[in-house]
């Protein structure tokens, strides 16, 4: 879903400034460790075990006892020990983006969100503040035009406003929500940068949010980003490539960036944090050696702060959903700074790539990813290039799903229905690429050996992706089916039996679904949201994603979320009503069982990497990657809310350590050994 953080970090790394990745040598060193409890293996015959052992960052013992040399760690009952967790679907260095500071330390970025994504401490004042190291929702428009109005520049000369989400503020105490309140989404075109220029007049200004696919700026920042309009003659101005004549109206009349609009803002105000920071210590002219290093250290920041709150929610791969041949450069850069310390990432990381050639030249984007993957391999990097990435849409909470005639939007917001932007009217959704197009750019994909992995939400975008995709399937490729929101159930078994994967949003069902059924899309089209258990009924292997930095990206929300069909309830918005109500004669669909929720996050989601017989169990021979948690999630009894990460193993090192009641090391020390080779 999000776009924010495809992360065109291309602009300023390979663009600007020429910087590209020179891979060195970084083999992935093991420890010997040693696991004694209760271990559930996830492999084909649903083995336990009670002594695992991993040498060199690879499981050499499976036992049910037994006495293995130490370093050993003892987890005693109710803990248990799993396969390390599997991301599907994010985009990693965007985790905690918002976080990012200047040289001086001065927040780069304002907090407009009413989705804890960073998963943070309440804030001890709870009048929001925009601050990013802890949280208080910003529930209403007021608390968004304060903020703002009041903010200072950054280090970089621009005021940012990180995940501003309309469709779940309030108004009128509650008793009013979403578009039925005056907020950006849905005032009048005009109305939207006459406000934001009132608020700040002269400084830039870009408001990200949630979806990643619609964005605001100001007239001051429309003037730096150069922006083309129709009657353009400036060489330089960037034209949009994603339906460019609407793009370019939506934005000179309405300060709306949408889509791949939204892409150039972030990455362009990016590069410029990444430059302020960079100038802090060396003049690019007199110095473009340590320009260039604290350039990359600026985003190897981010990647290392955000690959280590990953690792502390048991994930032992990582996937960085939309990555330019620039992002996986400073990946590698980052990954061998970290070498010289022997400290690698503690997770392995996944790379869709999508860069700025993707929406209008697919096949450049074939040869970069052809190289990273080189390179990646060259290196050995605990990295691999997972796929190709391709948008068929939008999203729906943003109104830029490809939904067709067949399921209109509700209470569209007024830019959409202005037909001086958008001629084609009634409204239905954007299409990124249409179907004719996505069976281009696969089969382009599969003739150099990688799998699609394919941005789906709308009704009809859903159709054109199966269209694409099925019958050029390829056995010895997973192509995979990202967000999958409202199939029928038809579509679902088309899609199964073409022996297609899927990865469900499963997250925005628990965030998003008071605003999507009761004003966006309605009952009848979300009832069935994500539909897990058609999947299941059919056979279709999937994953469960967060999509960050749409969601928070912990494994045991997820499942909490797919077993039970949870719904957020947050006490600035109204109870659910009518058809959208839970209750005992309409109750949740698409339910899954603890099981197969679990495997969304460890078989299964190896499977859709292709790479089921390295990972997503615990067998010999294959990768130590393992996570210990204080309950099991998959007993009937455990609440899937209390349990906790005790342990996060990856390639047999400990990379992440609770402290918490119910385990104890070995007589020596529970700290791996390292392997002698």
């Amino acid at each position: 879903m999000t776009r924010v953080i495809r992360m065109a970090l291309f602009v300023l790394i390979v663009g600007t400034l020429g910087i590209a990745a020179q891979p060195k040598a970084t083999p992935v060193k093991g420890d010997t460790v040693a696991f004694k409890g209760r271990i559930h293996s996830m492999d084909p015959a649903n083995n336990t075990y009670g002594v695992i052992q991993i040498v060199d960052g690879i499981i050499t013992e499976l036992a049910a006892s037994g006495d293995p040399p130490e370093p050993v760690i003892t987890v005693n009952p109710p803990a248990v020990i799993y396969p390390g967790f599997i991301d599907t679907h994010s985009h990693a260095i965007s985790y905690l983006l918002a976080q990012s500071t200047g040289a001086d330390g001065s927040p780069n970025w304002i907090s407009l969100a009413n989705v804890n994504v960073m998963d943070l401490e309440p804030c001890p004042d709870p009048v929001p503040t925009g601050s990013t190291t802890c949280y208080a929702p910003v529930t209403t428009q007021a608390d968004v035009e304060r903020l703002i109005g009041q903010a200072s520049k950054n280090s970089a000369g621009w005021i940012l406003g990180w995940n501003y989400e309309p469709s779940r503020m309030s108004c009128e105490n509650g008793s009013k929500y979403g578009f039925a309140c005056p907020n950006f989404a849905n005032m009048k075109p005009g109305d939207v940068l006459k406000t934001l220029d009132r608020l700040q007049p002269t400084v830039p200004m870009l408001i990200t949010s949630e979806s990643g696919h619609i964005f605001y700026v100001n007239s001051a920042a429309l003037k730096e980003l150069n922006i083309c309009t129709l009657d353009s003659d400036d060489p330089k101005c960037h034209e949009p490539v994603v339906n460019p004549n609407e793009e370019m109206r939506l934005a000179k009349k309405a300060g709306q960036l949408d889509e791949d609009l939204a892409l150039y803002a972030v990455g362009y105000v990016e590069g410029k944090l990444g430059e302020a920071y960079a100038r802090a210590f060396a003049d690019p002219l007199k110095d473009p050696t340590v320009f260039a290093e604290r350039l990359i250290e600026f985003n190897s920041k981010q990647i290392i702060a955000a690959v280590d709150k990953y690792s502390s929610l048991g994930y032992t791969t990582v996937q960085e959903g939309a990555a330019s041949e620039g992002l996986i450069g400073i990946y590698m850069k980052t990954a061998d700074a970290l070498a010289k310390i022997d400290r690698p990432l503690p997770a392995t990381i996944a790379f869709l790539e999508y860069d700025e050639t993707s929406a209008c030249n697919f096949a450049s984007s074939v040869r970069k990813a052809r190289k990273s993957r080189n390179d990646l391999i060259a290196g050995g990097y605990d990295m691999f290039m997972a796929g190709m990435k391709a948008y068929a849409d939008g999203t729906n909470q943003g109104y830029t799903g490809d939904m067709g005639p067949t399921v209109p939007y509700k209470n569209t917001p007024s830019v959409f229905t202005d037909p001086e932007i958008f001629p084609k009217q009634p409204y239905d959704g954007l299409s990124d690429y249409d179907g004719v197009a996505l069976a281009n750019v696969t089969e382009q994909a599969h003739a150099a050996g990688f799998p699609m992995w394919v941005h789906t939400n709308g009704r009809r975008a859903q159709q054109n992706v199966i269209g694409a995709l099925a019958p050029r399937k390829r056995a010895d490729l997973r192509d995979v089916i990202v967000h999958f929101a409202m199939p029928l159930e038809a579509e679902v078994k088309a899609a199964a039996e073409a022996g297609l994967g899927a990865t469900f949003l499963i997250n925005d069902f628990y965030f998003f679904y008071h605003a999507v059924c009761e004003q966006i899309l309605g009952s009848e089209a979300t009832r069935n949201f994500y539909p897990a258990a058609w999947a299941q009924k059919y056979q279709m292997p999937f994953g469960i994603h967060s999509d960050v930095s749409v969601t928070p990206p912990d494994p045991l929300l997820g499942m909490r979320i797919a077993v039970d069909r949870v719904v957020e309830q947050p006490v600035w918005l109204p109870p659910l009503s009518g058809d959208c109500a839970f209750t005992g004669t309409n109750p949740p669909q698409q339910k899954i069982s603890r099981d197969l929720a679990m495997r969304a996050y460890t078989v299964d989601a190896a499977w859709l990497y292709g790479r089921e017989n390295r990972i997503g169990s615990l067998q010999k021979g294959y990768a130590g990657d393992l996570v210990v948690l204080s309950e099991d999630p998959r007993l009937p009894t455990t609440d899937l809310s209390k349990v906790k990460v005790l342990y996060t193993v990856h390639n047999g090192r400990v990379v992440y350590a609770a402290s918490y009641p119910g385990t104890k090391s070995g007589t020596k020390s529970a700290r791996p050994r390292k392997s002698k080779r």
